[in-house]
């Protein structure tokens, strides 16, 4: 069951994009935004290479004149069906938008200059797109590791092996859903992001059903239904700014 005190949440909030660019303009929001970013989960890419995006300043040649209509480029490699039609890229309403070549909306995102996540459209299917050295979290996440040698699970003494932090098989509900034994008191976030808002707390021993999982550069994160609403946990943390943990176990006990 999830946590009641979870579950009493008066409602969850879901902006995309919180204010961390300082950028005055539109077009400082383009350029903020340019250049090259990649999809961390296999996934999402068709070979040993990931999927990756390069974003251009450039503007999309068009008939339109107006300057609200000018599209930026997009060029797109190694990437699923899914993403592999997106020609060009704009922002909108604060937001990233990824756009096919028939100007229909393929992914509309939120985050900052170094991370952006969201959901392609007409999908139950999320993306984080990344630039190339990925998330900063991941430098403390490593520098731990190191000094530990062990990824504990939960609060306990025990190192965790690498089949404790694959992904879950979504193996229930008609091979949609699968289940997390939640091994700390653990933050669910509106979107896959370390800067993302808190929008709850999972107590130990919570049994989490989630229904989706994605790989970033910063570990596993997976996303479970609240009611009407989603949130994120992520599989990695760092105790006490010290430690290096595991904060949820696949199945229930």
């Amino acid at each position: 069951m999830f946590n009641s005190d979870f579950l009493r949440l008066a409602a969850f909030v879901f902006a995309l994009m919180p204010t961390v660019v300082t950028a005055q303009s539109r077009n400082q929001f383009l350029e903020a935004f340019a250049g090259d970013w990649i999809v961390f989960d296999p996934a999402f890419s068709t070979t040993a290479a990931p999927c990756s995006m390069r974003l251009s300043s450039a503007i999309e040649p068009q008939s339109v004149v107006e300057e609200s209509q000018l599209r930026r480029t997009a060029t797109v490699s190694n990437c699923v069906p899914m993403l592999n039609q997106v020609t060009a890229w704009d922002i909108d309403q604060n937001q990233l938008v990824l756009l096919s070549e028939q100007d229909t909306l393929v992914a509309r995102l939120g985050g900052n200059q170094t991370r952006v996540t969201g959901d392609i459209e007409n999908s139950f299917v999320s993306i984080i797109l990344e630039r190339a050295t990925g998330d900063e979290w991941q430098v403390g996440f490593s520098d731990a590791l190191r000094r530990h040698r062990c990824i504990y699970s939960g609060y306990s003494s025990t190192c965790v092996t690498p089949e404790d932090m694959a992904e879950p098989v979504m193996s229930e509900e008609g091979n949609v859903v699968a289940s997390l034994q939640v091994l700390v008191r653990l933050n669910v976030r509106d979107q896959p992001r370390r800067d993302a808002l808190i929008v709850g707390t999972l107590q130990q021993n919570t049994c989490l059903r989630v229904n989706f999982c994605t790989t970033a550069s910063d570990g596993l994160w997976c996303r479970a239904r609240f009611g009407e609403a989603s949130g994120w946990v992520s599989k990695t943390a760092i105790r006490q700014n010290e430690w290096p943990v595991m904060t949820f176990s696949n199945g229930c006990q």
